[in-house]
């Protein structure tokens, strides 16, 4: 039976680890971690990373297929595509024109 620790989000009751308050950290079994998780009542402390298999590629060098195509420079943004710059007017007092 693995176990994992967990922190609860919320104060719940369970009859596996009784009254839980809030912040507890907890050490139970992942089977139990997983459903309180779904139920989202607790987080895990260290969450279980899965292990990623990288396949070495087949297709071959020479061809080009490991390299970054060109682009071409990007052109730089006219003055009409900019946004334009709002003042805020003076407010008026009464009587002024």
């Amino acid at each position: 039976m693995e176990l994992v620790d967990v922190v609860a989000m919320a104060h719940f009751e369970n009859p596996q680890t009784g009254a839980v308050s809030r912040k507890q950290r907890l050490r139970i079994s992942k089977q139990l971690a997983d459903y309180l998780d779904s139920l989202g009542l607790v987080t895990f402390v260290n969450p279980i990373v899965t292990a990623v298999r990288e396949y070495p590629k087949t297709e071959a060098t020479d061809l080009g297929g490991d390299e970054p195509s060109t682009l071409s420079p990007q052109a730089p943004a006219s003055l009409s595509e900019t946004a334009k710059i709002f003042r805020r007017a003076r407010r008026r007092k009464a009587g002024e024109s």
